[in-house]
């Protein structure tokens, strides 16, 4: 399983370098390593340690699931200026446990069992997989959709090529987004493909 997780990451990774070197950036330009450690709960340090392709210590759930629920709260305090009594009342509520059961969650010395997981996934605003993957797992995770954006936006240089097909044909406007979400360069590709064949198959003589 380890073995398969090593696999996941490193694919990811050398897409992301791929596609940065196409449009001129590195890693740094385009990997902020606070939002990483916020989004996936590891160190500055294990991050950079991953990145670098080396390993660092794998615990059991038992082991990490204590540690996000600390590293939620105590982001959760210094971001929101509160008291450590209004959080944990709030959790004890939310959990429908005692204040001090709740403080012993959040202070990593309790392991929660999966409903109450699910009850901390929904007030930290977090998906339930972030207090059970493992380091290479979590930054996976969150690098995919970086590797995502990346692969929506054009190669720097590269004309757009629905906004090559609407200068040539002198289209007004060519609709690039459906279901609320931005196409992908492929999708949008395809989409000039299909529309340049279909100019093509409907001028006279065809």
């Amino acid at each position: 399983m380890a073995e398969a997780s090593h696999d996941s990451l490193d694919e990811v990774l050398e897409r992301l370098d791929a596609l940065s070197e196409d449009r001129g950036l590195t890693r740094d330009d385009v990997l902020d390593l606070g939002e990483l450690s916020a989004a996936t709960g590891l160190g500055t340090r294990e991050i950079r340690t991953l990145l670098r392709g080396g390993r660092v210590r794998e615990r059991k759930v038992g082991e990490i699931a204590p540690r996000r629920v600390n590293f939620l709260y105590e982001r959760r305090l210094r971001e929101s200026g509160r008291r450590p009594a209004d959080i944990v009342g709030e959790v004890a509520a939310g959990l429908g446990v005692t204040g001090v059961w709740a403080r012993s969650l959040l202070h990593g010395e309790k392991c929660p069992n999966v409903p109450h997981l699910a009850a901390l996934a929904d007030y930290f605003g977090v998906p339930l997989t972030f207090f059970t993957d493992s380091p290479r797992d979590a930054l996976t995770r969150e690098l995919r959709p970086v590797v995502g954006r990346l692969e929506s936006d054009p190669v720097r240089g590269e004309p757009d090529p629905l906004t090559a097909l609407v200068g040539e044909h002198g289209t007004r406007a060519i609709a690039a987004r459906g279901g609320g979400r931005a196409l992908t360069r492929a999708q949008r590709e395809a989409i000039a493909r299909f529309v340049a064949d279909f100019v093509a198959d409907s001028e006279p003589g065809r």
